[in-house]
């Protein structure tokens, strides 16, 4: 694969585990908070940090972890 190609497919990755902890914090706040818990225990601190930080961006903009569903700022 083309350098781009693992880029994009890092970026799908990463947005759908952003969509999967919205759509467990809708389900049960503890079931998210858990796993970020786990995302900084195995991935470090900065990795924990960058998926909470778009996680709330995203809640933010509207988006409860809907399969597709990604936001932008407009």
């Amino acid at each position: 694969m083309r350098g781009n190609s693992m880029e994009n497919l890092e970026q799908e990755r990463h947005r759908c585990e952003v969509r999967q902890v919205l759509a467990w914090r809708t389900a049960d706040r503890d079931s998210a908070l858990k796993y970020l818990s786990v995302v900084r225990q195995k991935r470090g601190h900065e990795a924990a940090d960058q998926l909470e930080a778009d996680c709330k961006f995203q809640w933010g903009l509207g988006n409860r972890g809907k399969k597709g569903d990604w936001r932008e700022m407009s």
